[in-house]
């Protein structure tokens, strides 16, 4: 028999050891990041333990008005599981877990799922379970995913991403990390204003905060012309499997330079000598994956990704 009891500050060292313990645990789930922004959200994560009380999963989840979102606040949600739990108490932690919801007058359960090039083993249980609750799927994007094992199999780099990483270096730019974010926003802004309206989704002070609590996990890698940024990414080191690209720009002397381009590959191959399994592009969608960003995407592909879905579920409570 499964329990379950509401997260509270006092157990965060606990919550965060699980994290790195479990089988399909990633850096968003830590405390110290999903409590960056935590005056925007009302958090409502739960905590699950045996019968003999030991603890078995989490769920980090958030509350808006008669709707817990798992995590509204993050890229992806879902059971945080430890190695030992299986298919039938995936089942019993979406019974308690709805028990409990419709208890609290919550009429509706949103479910972002991990995607499973997160997992550390297979970690599939709650497609199963999503599908016998009779799961609505709400939304479906399309992350752009480059293996680093070195298979044959897996589609090569296309020419043109040679030819720019040829035309940065003969140009004279370096790869670099830095801790200097200030030098690589401005870059980024633009870029997002310009393309699309927008705003990053994390201001400065933010990522800042969170590069100051995960020094070894949150890296600003830089492509520097003249000792000047003209390109930069912002590399998520999720678990010891995947790094994720949460935002990568030029300026438009970095691009037509290729300064990404340079910039991507010598970090592709950091990483696949390090021994991580994938770099996640992430997704090139707009309007919960209705529009595909065809350039976007194309540009991915080119240095060897393919599709990995981000999906989104509903469950009626």
């Amino acid at each position: 028999m499964i329990s379950l009891r509401r997260y509270t500050a006092a157990d965060a060292p606990l919550w965060d050891t699980f994290v790195k313990g479990s089988k399909n645990g990633t850096l968003l789930f830590l405390r110290g990041y999903m409590d960056y922004h935590s005056s925007r959200f009302n958090d409502c994560s739960l905590m699950y333990y045996n019968q003999k009380g030991k603890l078995i999963a989490l769920l980090p989840a958030n509350i808006s008005d008669d709707t817990l979102w798992s995590h509204q606040g993050l890229t992806y949600g879902g059971f945080v599981l430890s190695a030992d739990v299986r298919a039938a108490e995936v089942m019993e932690l979406f019974s308690i877990t709805r028990n409990y919801l419709r208890q609290q007058g919550i009429a509706q359960w949103i479910y972002r799922q991990l995607p499973s090039i997160y997992h550390r083993c297979p970690s599939q249980e709650d497609d199963y379970a999503l599908w016998r609750n009779e799961a609505e799927m709400t939304s479906c994007l399309i992350s752009t995913t480059i293996p680093l094992n070195g298979s044959t199999l897996y589609p090569e780099v296309e020419r043109r991403r040679h030819r720019g990483e040829r035309r940065a270096q003969e140009a004279g730019y370096a790869i670099t990390e830095s801790t200097r974010l200030d030098s690589f926003w401005p870059i980024m802004e633009a870029n997002l204003k310009e393309r699309y309206g927008v705003s990053p989704v994390h201001s400065l002070q933010e990522m800042q905060l969170l590069m100051e609590r995960f020094p070894g996990s949150i890296r600003l890698f830089l492509a520097t012309k003249d000792g000047k940024a003209e390109a930069g990414a912002v590399f998520y080191e999720c678990n010891d499997m995947v790094v994720h690209i949460q935002y990568g720009h030029a300026t438009p002397q970095g691009k037509s330079d290729g300064a990404l381009d340079m910039l991507y590959l010598r970090l592709i191959e950091r990483y696949r000598t390090a021994g991580f399994a994938y770099l996640d592009f992430g997704n090139s969608n707009e309007q919960g994956g209705h529009y595909l960003n065809e350039q976007l995407i194309a540009q991915k592909e080119g240095f060897g990704g393919r599709g990995v879905a981000y999906r989104t579920f509903k469950l009626k409570i």
